[in-house]
């Protein structure tokens, strides 16, 4: 055992000496450059640090809650600006209009403006703090704790309603922290951009109920979409964690664990989209719906590129010409096989959906689901339209479902190649996220290449 060692340690030696072709293979392989932790910056300020500000001129506290909450009982010389007044700028005209919407607040964009609402994950406080940096703000905070927060600290409240005399807007907006539809569209899966779903890991799978198995839902999530939990950055009082923890946690996310995402990228964050009164998922109910927060908690976290896509998955969704991704169970899986008229063929692919091994040729050959068709990741764009011809031919992209697996729940290549389907017209993409793992826990039975 000793001496196989020292073989192994001359050869490696050997390989990494200056010159060989080892050594000039690994020099020119591509590194990931380590991203420093960043300069945090200062989006937030305390309820302390506000009232000691309060009769400075230069200090505007915007209240974000609905209009009857402001009448309620606000922070002394807040404005209202309640979410349902908020314009949609995903529309150009909308976007347009925005200085004239924030002039008649009395606002230039030159102050700093204290963005509140009830508590600090409030989604429409949020939804206030991007809209005003979209409009160029030079200064925009968010009041931690929110009025809650305030009134625990031991601040007074009042009732009347502030009016500040009309402005002139004078900043320029920045259309770079905005995603539409059709950015999004093109730039799913385009290298330097992560895709992040706020909405909840459950959402982002799109389970369905049994009786609805095999049926075209629109449910799951955009193509390349990685999930996150942003309930993370909260500390268990629901105030902010500290910037440094965040950007650790987030510096996690990935695919799976060997391949977090690169923190130099373009986040393109989004949520469940904006609507009034809706369910705001796992943040309580809000028009901004919770992609906004997601947003602000991204920027505290340091995170230097940052886009929202305010229309989120209830715009996306609700194009039935847009591909979307979920995943499905072995049971499900299973279901799906058995109810293929070709099922009974030994090891025929099913007609109503293509079904792919993206696993390495040889362990295809040596064990895969019954009726599944080898095409590995590395070359299934290129070669897509070949299986198709051969297996599926006159399919039907807008209609019929691609499925792919892999190994299991670390593997990549099916989120890579469900991408890669939907940049391939398919618009009903499932992703079998288990992969064998999964299947074999599930008593389901594999088959050798005949």
């Amino acid at each position: 055992m000793h001496a196989l060692l020292l073989v192994i340690a001359s050869v490696l030696a050997l390989a990494l000496l200056p010159g060989s072709a080892f050594a000039q293979a690994w020099s020119e392989w591509p590194k990931r450059e380590p991203v420093p932790e960043p300069d945090y910056p200062d989006v937030t300020v305390t309820a302390d640090w506000l009232a000691r500000r309060l009769d400075t001129r230069n200090v505007v506290v915007i209240d974000a809650r609905p209009a009857a909450s402001y009448l309620a009982g606000h922070v002394p010389g807040a404005v209202s600006f309640p979410p349902e007044s908020t314009p949609d700028i995903e529309s150009s005209p909308e976007l347009a209009r925005l200085p004239d919407v924030l002039g008649q607040l009395g606002l230039s964009g030159r102050e700093w403006l204290v963005c509140c609402g009830e508590v600090s994950y409030s989604t429409d406080a949020a939804g206030l703090f991007w809209l005003l940096e979209v409009a160029g703000a030079n200064r925009v905070v968010m009041l931690d704790g929110g009025v809650a927060g305030w009134r625990a600290a031991g601040h007074e409240l009042v009732s009347e309603k502030v009016r500040r005399s009309r402005a002139a807007w004078t900043q320029e907006s920045d259309s770079e922290l905005l995603a539409t539809r059709e950015y999004v569209r093109r730039s799913f899966g385009e290298p330097g951009v992560e895709l992040i779903d706020a909405r909840g890991l459950d959402a982002w799978r799109g389970t369905v109920e049994q009786n609805d198995w095999g049926t075209l839902v629109r449910v799951g999530h955009i193509p390349h979409a990685l999930p996150f939990d942003f309930t993370t950055f909260f500390a268990p009082d629901g105030t902010f964690l500290e910037p440094s923890e965040t950007w650790a946690s987030f510096a996690k996310l990935g695919p799976r664990p060997a391949n977090p995402v690169d923190l130099a990228d373009e986040f393109v964050v989004h949520g469940w989209g904006r609507g009034s009164g809706a369910d705001s998922g796992q943040w309580g109910e809000g028009v901004w719906g919770d992609g906004p927060l997601a947003y602000f908690l991204l920027r505290r976290a340091g995170v230097a590129r940052v886009r929202l896509y305010p229309g989120g998955w209830r715009d996306w969704s609700g194009d039935p010409y847009l591909p979307i991704v979920r995943t499905v169970t072995a049971e499900e899986l299973m279901h799906r096989l058995r109810e293929s008229r070709r099922w009974l063929r030994p090891n025929a692919p099913p007609d109503d959906f293509a079904f792919f091994d993206v696993r390495h040729p040889s362990d295809h050959r040596r064990g895969h689901i019954r009726g599944s068709v080898t095409l590995r990741s590395d070359y299934f764009a290129d070669s897509l339209d070949v299986k198709l011809d051969r297996y599926w031919p006159g399919i039907d992209r807008a209609s019929a479902p691609v499925v792919t697996y892999c190994y299991g729940e670390h593997c990549i290549r099916s989120r890579a190649t469900s991408t890669d389907a939907a940049r391939e017209g398919f618009i009903y993409v499932e992703r079998f996220y288990g992969g064998l793992d999964e299947w074999r826990l599930a008593g389901g039975e594999l088959v050798r290449e005949e």
